[in-house]
């Protein structure tokens, strides 16, 4: 198939399953097999992050978790289709844009398990479930040395493509819009920390993961690690907080106190 037999195959592909889509995110199968994501534009995108965003943000009083503001809609898929491209070519692994209208964009699947789902698989495994706790770190380290940047850090939003490599996927904001890039990369830190401080903690590996974790932030510029040590500070007084009765909200932050 030529590229443009290939581009006509799946602007069709994208109309026929525009027919049949009900959300604003759908998986479909095309008809040679292959798995494709198709998102709309909407109203509102990807609500549950920005209201874990928020709550968390709200009280811890760190400013870099603050929701980066998204108006939604076909702005919103500007943007991803605009971010993808930026990602792609600076060599990040990402979904690729397989079609394009001004109100869907149609992208690649690049795997079914998320590194928060593959933490929780390897939780009886602890040099594993290490490993797998550096790859991320160094999957992030790696896209900040290409001069990128990500969106919302979730573990959720990473996927396991194998143990040495790590994709991203979720990009309908741009941090870069609400503020400086070495804000960007510390942002990032802070949304992977909050994503997996907890679940480190529950699993029974605090202390290795925070070795690994300093080790880390350790080699990145003087700017970046002083952000999300100062931001982290501002949380220390949380570490002690334990009892299930905060919420699990407030516990993710109080595991987060603790690699400050």
């Amino acid at each position: 198939m030529t590229a443009s037999d290939s581009s006509a195959f799946y602007q069709h592909a994208l109309q026929q399953c525009l027919l049949i889509q009900t959300g604003l995110m759908q998986s479909h199968i095309l008809t040679n097999g292959e798995k494709v994501w198709v998102r709309q534009a909407g109203a509102r995108n990807s609500a549950w992050r920005y209201h874990l965003l928020k709550i968390a943000q709200k009280i811890s009083g760190i400013h870099m978790l603050q929701p980066v503001p998204n108006l939604g809609g076909i702005p919103a898929l500007q943007t991803e289709a605009s971010r993808l491209r930026a990602l792609a070519s600076a060599g990040v692994r990402v979904p690729a844009i397989l079609a394009q209208q001004p109100d869907a964009l149609m992208i690649s699947h690049i795997g079914d398990h998320n590194l928060e789902k593959e933490w929780k698989h390897c939780k009886h495994q602890p040099e594993l479930l290490l490993q797998r706790w550096q790859l991320g770190l160094n999957a992030i380290e790696d896209v900040h040395k290409r001069k990128q940047y990500l969106s919302e850090t979730f573990a959720r939003n990473m996927i396991y493509i194998n143990q040495d490599s790590i994709g991203f996927i979720d990009f309908e904001d741009d941090p870069l819009s609400a503020m400086t890039l070495t804000q960007c990369h510390s942002r990032d830190w802070l949304c992977y920390l909050h994503s997996g401080a907890r679940l480190m903690q529950e699993f029974g590996v605090t202390v290795p993961a925070k070795e690994l974790w300093h080790s880390v932030l350790h080699n990145q510029p003087d700017e970046v690690s002083s952000i999300v040590n100062k931001s982290l500070h501002k949380i220390r007084w949380m570490r002690h907080l334990k009892a299930k009765f905060y919420g699990k909200d407030t516990l993710k932050l109080a595991a987060m106190a603790g690699y400050a």
